[in-house]
């Protein structure tokens, strides 16, 4: 054999080797308005059901034992848009904007919080993102509390077109989580936010998160984001655009309660909340539905839609809550039969998944949510 034909063979192996350890990409990441909910080889948007690279994880019939396998998946979204009607407003909207004041105001955001939901009554300005500047388009600004108050800024959208988890209910005290999640089209920047209310006419949040889409970069570790695993929350909702296209090209959220979770996080989470229950299931831990699950066939496309989505891509653990609880928009369109045929699905149907053969690659790196190369 000639030099070069030994050297094309070496090549040819070493990139074997390397679609070996991580995979192809998906063909398209997820876009909304244009822009990507993170390029295509973000880890939320690469398929895990080959489980010769993604076996089920060593400890996943413990997690589910403390969960408890006969638990019902529950759909946690609903058909009503109208925020007024907030008894019956289920699920987590979101706002498209496009920077301009004919769509953002860009208001100040305080990160004091009235409820006493930790010991100081203050959010976590440390661990939070704010917008800064006056000119042009305001810049992300990693840590709120190096920015003076009178300058942290978030683009909420005027009043009158905001759309915010539980509807137009603003009672800091009875009004859950209220996250606000505003995609900044052109600029392709997320921004969420946990616990946001407009007070006395003022923003108030207890974190503020924000992501340019076009990058892999994660939240520095140990920050929080609008969720307690610091996971983005926009590119992990079941959209009903996605679901009636037939294809959902990304992993999904679920959340569990605070005795089932441990105060540990693995990656691609870079933060954690709650108790301390050692050996329990770590924030960002991937659960999916099994293979041997037969979708059924009289399911509505809907339903078929979101079971294969949750075999392909999975839902990643992202913050303390109702027991095996999936997020979606509220959205009309939603079909009342689709929600009931897939809360029929069982977690006995479903495993955790283990990551390693991404988190082992040479080319792995734990501030990044690259996860194919």
């Amino acid at each position: 054999m000639s030099p070069l034909s030994c050297l094309r063979t070496a090549v040819r192996a070493a990139w074997l080797a390397a679609a070996v350890l991580s995979g192809p990409a998906s063909l398209a990441a997820s876009t909304l308005a244009g822009c990507p909910l993170f390029p295509p080889q973000a880890v939320f948007n690469q398929r895990i059901d080959d489980v010769q690279r993604f076996p089920p994880h060593p400890q996943s019939a413990a997690w589910l034992a403390l969960i408890g396998p006969g638990r019902r998946l529950h759909a946690d979204w609903g058909r009503t848009v109208d925020p007024h009607q907030t008894d019956r407003y289920y699920g987590i909207p979101y706002n498209i904007v496009d920077g301009t004041p004919a769509t953002t105001r860009w208001p100040l955001v305080s990160h004091d919080i009235q409820d006493g939901r930790d010991a100081s009554g203050r959010g976590v300005p440390s661990e939070s993102d704010c917008a800064v500047g006056d000119l042009g388009r305001p810049a992300i600004q990693r840590g709120c509390d190096a920015v003076i108050p009178s300058r942290r800024r978030f683009p909420y959208p005027h009043d009158a077109a905001l759309k915010a988890e539980h509807g137009a209910c603003n009672d800091p005290a009875t009004c859950g989580d209220r996250h606000v999640l505003v995609l900044e089209q052109g600029a392709c920047r997320l921004w969420e936010s946990y616990f946001s209310y407009q007070v006395n006419g003022r923003w108030g949040a207890y974190s503020t998160a924000a992501w340019e889409l076009t990058s892999m970069d994660m939240r520095p570790q140990g920050w929080t984001s609008a969720d307690a695993a610091g996971l983005p929350i926009l590119p992990l909702l079941a959209r009903i655009d996605e679901v009636e296209a037939g294809v959902i090209p990304h992993a999904l959220r679920v959340t569990f309660r605070d005795a089932v979770l441990d105060r540990r996080h693995t990656w691609p989470a870079s933060h954690s909340a709650g108790t301390t229950r050692p050996e329990a299931i770590p924030f960002g831990a991937l659960l999916r539905l099994r293979a041997d699950f037969d979708i059924p066939f009289w399911w509505t496309a809907q339903a078929k839609v979101l079971a294969r989505t949750m075999q392909k891509y999975g839902l990643y653990v992202a913050d303390i809550g109702s027991d095996f609880f999936v997020q979606g928009e509220p959205d009309t369109r939603w079909s009342r039969l689709t929600v009931w045929q897939i809360q029929r699905m069982k977690l006995d149907a479903f495993e955790f998944v283990d990551l390693g053969s991404v988190t082992r690659h040479p080319r792995f790196r734990p501030d990044s949510y690259q996860a194919a190369w």
